[in-house]
């Protein structure tokens, strides 16, 4: 199993159509794990919600699905001077 990282504008062309199954077909015939964090999340729900492209609810359904099929990581804060 390959872990990928899938950019936040890939799932949110995907969850705006309505139609999820050409990547998930991707994910599973290239036997991928999606990686997720909280800001990637954050970024699809918001972009769903704010634009009007979807009602709260049904956005945060698709913040559920995609954590279902995904590898929720946790951010490392990283600090520079």
């Amino acid at each position: 199993m390959y872990k990928i990282i899938i950019d936040a504008n890939v799932w949110i062309k995907y969850a705006r159509s309505k139609d999820i199954a050409p990547l998930l077909n991707r994910i599973i015939a290239y036997n991928f794990l999606p990686v997720v964090n909280n800001y990637i999340l954050s970024e699809i729900f918001n972009a769903l919600w704010e634009n009007k492209w979807m009602n709260e609810k049904n956005a945060n359904l698709v913040i559920k699905f995609i954590k279902k099929i995904s590898l929720v990581v946790s951010e490392k804060a990283v600090y520079g001077i």
